[in-house]
């Protein structure tokens, strides 16, 4: 009995974390968490596949900066982009666009994972990532530098 009651509880409370998720941003909320953040260089990218809903790629990156420690010299990401015209965008999906030799800070949930965000380096993303790497925010795939208090 007080297993069904916990199992119901249990099935009711899961059932309805997708109703009142609405417009929260999961991938910020990964990229937050993942183990590999970076200021790096795109060494190479390998297609892994072509779908109606985007090309799965795998890039391979190279750590020019460690915001979080034991990141290995080369690291891999995989990510979806849109290559062809045939390829539809799917809602709530998020596309990066790789480039060989790109400057980038990047996000992954660990390496060989899924790449969380992918923001091209400007100065003051690599400023604010080397003093005060809690000045940066992510949203919708890319990070971007909060304002100052004043």
């Amino acid at each position: 009995m007080i297993i069904r009651f916990f199992l119901a509880t249990l099935f009711v409370l899961l059932a309805s974390i997708p109703v009142n998720a609405g417009d929260t941003d999961y991938l910020a909320l990964l990229a937050e968490d993942s183990e590999i953040k970076a200021i790096a260089e795109v060494v190479s990218i390998k297609v892994v596949s072509n779908n109606s809903d985007g090309t799965f790629k795998q890039v391979t990156f190279k750590k020019l900066y460690g915001v979080t420690p034991f990141i290995p010299q080369e690291f891999v990401g995989g990510c979806k982009t849109m290559e062809a015209r045939w390829q539809r965008r799917l809602p709530d999906t998020v596309y990066f666009n790789p480039r060989r030799g790109q400057k980038v800070y990047v996000t992954v949930t660990t390496n060989e994972g899924a790449i969380t965000s992918y923001t091209l380096l400007t100065r003051q993303l690599e400023a604010a990532l080397k003093q005060n790497p809690r000045s940066v925010a992510y949203s919708k795939g890319r990070a971007n530098v909060l304002p100052q208090d004043q």
